[in-house]
């Protein structure tokens, strides 16, 4: 029965865009597209820190290396039916310190690719992702869709800048365009080499290599972390739900857990296959530096009940299955 098939089913034989395609989200996205008959073009400009890897996408993608603003980027988009725009900077803290740079990246070249869809692909459905760094510190938990938005830092003002173009071209324009607010992803092909890209790759890596892994404050910040399998199905069942267009989701998981169990966790995870006397990672608790503290939000955790009646998406990864076998795809390419 067509209810039983896989999400992905139902782009088979379309002609998908993934913006950002090599790096973490995205080239999780195109395996799946890919796997399923969709004819998929990346566009990803393979920013350095970002992570991007032709690796790490199959071979059946054609991949153009430009940003998402770049004028030679109208010639891919003829004949696309769906776009998937995961492209974007991500590091709250870089983007404080070279706010232009996160200006160009999120907003500007987004705004020049928009305006490529308009006239290239207006047709076209568009899913772009958002973060939940848009809301700030929370007025109260969980935090929904109507949690005013006020963030804290030019990457959070820059993301939401770039969520409501993508709403006032669906509004004005009329793009079939939605945006997911999406919280903590972790999983397969994520780059564990930069500080930047959020805690979980960092737990990560010096689990993996039995390092000390150090929380900031007490840890008892609570977090609500999504595999990126649940991500990708939230991606394609958006841009396959009509009642979606023009629209904003919160992504979050109901497995909320305070850092300090979050960072056991993937040491737990880290521990099979461990060669006997290797070390072990262990956690420590160390002050805030003062730059890093002025853009913290606190405990953060969203409602992702609107996601589950108008796109039937709620996640189904735990967080210690998902760190475990994300830990074990790790040690198997090591």
């Amino acid at each position: 029965m067509a209810a039983d098939l896989p999400i992905e089913s139902r782009f088979a034989g379309r002609r998908c865009l993934v913006t950002g395609g090599l790096g973490f989200i995205g080239s999780n996205l195109v395996h799946r597209l890919v796997a399923a008959g969709a004819g998929v073009v990346v566009v990803d400009a393979l920013v350095p820190q970002h992570g991007g890897d032709r690796a790490n996408v199959p071979g059946e993608a054609e991949v153009v290396v430009a940003s998402v603003g770049d004028p030679a980027v109208a010639e891919v988009l003829a004949g696309v039916d769906t776009i998937f725009n995961v492209a974007g900077q991500v590091s709250h803290h870089e983007s404080m310190i070279d706010p232009m740079r996160d200006l160009e990246l999120n907003v500007t070249s987004q705004l020049r690719f928009l305006e490529m869809i308009r006239s290239v692909s207006p047709d076209a459905v568009v899913v772009q992702t958002s973060t939940r760094q848009v809301y700030g510190r929370p007025q109260y938990l969980p935090v929904d869709e109507l949690h005013p938005t006020n963030p804290i830092d030019v990457n959070g003002v820059d993301k939401l800048a770039c969520e409501q173009f993508h709403l006032v071209y669906a509004k004005v324009h009329g793009l079939r365009a939605s945006a997911l607010r999406l919280t903590n992803v972790y999983g397969p092909r994520q780059h564990l080499g930069h500080d930047g890209l959020g805690f979980l790759p960092v737990f990560v890596r010096r689990a993996l290599a039995g390092d000390e892994i150090e929380l900031y404050g007490d840890g008892s910040q609570l977090r609500d972390c999504l595999h990126v399998d649940d991500i990708v199905d939230a991606l394609l069942l958006a841009a396959s739900t009509p009642e979606a267009e023009g629209e904003v989701f919160n992504l979050g998981h109901s497995g909320v857990l305070p850092l300090s169990e979050i960072a056991r966790l993937t040491i737990a995870a880290a521990a099979p296959g461990r060669a006997a006397g290797a070390a072990t990672s262990s956690v420590r608790c160390v002050a805030w530096p003062d730059e890093l503290e002025r853009i913290d939000i606190g405990s953060f955790h969203g409602d992702f009940g609107k996601a589950r009646r108008v796109l039937g998406w709620e996640p189904r990864i735990t967080f210690a299955d998902g760190i475990a076998a994300t830990l074990a795809w790790y040690r198997a390419r090591a």
